[in-house]
């Protein structure tokens, strides 16, 4: 497959459904059922998918949600993709939705309102269709905005921008709007627009209530990550609990994979100063040995014991993709390097304090999962050579003695 993205027209598996609010996992189902969304693999590697289809896997997305059926969504994108712009109603619902309060009036006397939108009318206390403005909102009678409403009605001013009282009508607060008229329709009132705008107060509230959702999202992250690597270090724990035999290291790290989001991951022996990397159980890396000396971050990494991201080169030797990245953890036991585990993911996430506690429980436990398999191995080494004769072997035949020896003891 000829190489792809070199001017940004795929994405990685992980940002496609981070932009399409569609999990991996539900990506590939689609994929193997529909045969939607399907991804680019340059050069073998991992699943990319094509930036044209974010906006059709949102929209399957959306009317998935809605209640229809996947395959019928799936085909409903394909024939909407590239059509005509949006229609009346279509762009109706983009004020139906705005997160400010629109409405519409007819004047300019009486003022009444015709039609509010959403946000309007999930305000408790605020005027909605059919009442008149300053009857609803006793406050406004005699005010800047009323006159401002009355100006644009005669056709004298365009857009104005005024201070009001808020819509909810409670004393002492205020909100701001911007007002502008409607082109007139031959069977159709007279129609002035207001759409609010957001004022100091109201632009301060909505940072300090922004900052709050990304110190949550943080948090959320933050014990979603804890959460998955906790089980994966249990999964790891009780895979080595099983009795010790090839392959147990694997499997274990297998699941450690699959729990923190990880491409790929593989363990690397560390033997006479040289480390020999076992090929992934995913595929991804191949089985190859690099002596340590030769390369000063893997040194530093299993010196320190410290988790590192490796850089290109070090990456390049053991064969990570260049458009992954891996992270290196040394595996110590009583100071002793046995090891070098290495995950590989789509994009660097910074080892805090939290990461590296996790990863140093993954390391632990399978330097204790090694030294089981090495102390088993040699046990059935030395039982081995210390066996019991078999039953119908012949026994040993003793040295004659001699006729003096006999007498001897005799006497």
């Amino acid at each position: 497959m000829p190489e792809v993205d070199r001017d940004g027209q795929t994405e990685t598996a992980t940002r496609f459904a981070a932009l399409t609010g569609v999990s991996r996992e539900r990506l590939r189902t689609w994929e193997r059922r529909h045969g939607f969304p399907i991804p680019v693999r340059p050069g073998g590697g991992p699943r990319r998918y094509r930036v044209s289809d974010v906006a059709r896997v949102v929209t399957v997305r959306h009317a998935v949600e809605a209640g229809l059926p996947v395959e019928r969504a799936i085909a409903r994108a394909e024939l909407v993709a590239g059509t005509a712009p949006m229609g009346p109603a279509a762009v109706a619902l983009l004020a139906e939705h705005a997160p400010v309060p629109v409405a519409a009036l007819s004047g300019p006397v009486p003022l009444r309102v015709e039609w509010s939108n959403a946000a309007l009318r999930a305000i408790a206390g605020a005027p909605g269709p059919g009442d008149e403005l300053t009857t609803a909102l006793p406050e406004l009678h005699g005010s800047r905005f009323v006159a401002a409403l009355e100006r644009l009605f005669a056709g004298a001013e365009g857009p104005i921008e005024v201070e009001h009282a808020a819509w909810d009508g409670r004393p002492g607060r205020a909100t701001r709007s911007t007002l502008f008229r409607i082109p007139p329709t031959a069977d159709g009132p007279p129609i002035v627009a207001v759409a609010g705008l957001e004022g100091d107060g109201e632009r301060a509230a909505r940072e300090a209530l922004a900052e709050l959702r990304r110190e949550l999202a943080g948090v959320r992250r933050h014990e979603e990550r804890h959460s998955r690597w906790l089980n994966a270090i249990a999964l790891f724990s009780d895979e080595l609990r099983r009795e010790p035999g090839p392959g147990i290291v694997e499997r274990g790290l297998d699941l450690v994979v699959r729990q923190i989001n990880a491409v790929d991951g593989t363990l690397a022996a560390y033997v006479s100063g040289r480390l020999e990397l076992e090929p992934s159980r995913r595929g991804l890396l191949t089985g190859s040995e690099l002596t340590v000396a030769a390369w000063p971050e893997l040194a530093r990494c299993l010196h320190d014991a410290e988790p590192v991201w490796l850089g290109a080169a070090e990456a390049a030797a053991i064969g990570v993709p260049t458009d992954l990245h891996a992270s290196a953890m040394p595996v110590l036991v009583a100071g002793e390097p046995l090891g070098l585990l290495v995950f590989v993911f789509n994009e660097i996430e910074p080892h805090d304090d939290d990461n590296r506690r996790l990863l140093t429980a993954v390391a632990a436990a399978t330097g204790f999962g090694l030294l089981r398999d090495r102390l088993a191995s040699e046990l059935r080494a030395v039982r081995s050579t210390s066996a019991p004769a078999p039953a119908d072997a012949p026994p040993l035949s003793s040295p004659p003695r001699s006729s003096e020896g006999a007498r001897s003891t005799g006497g």
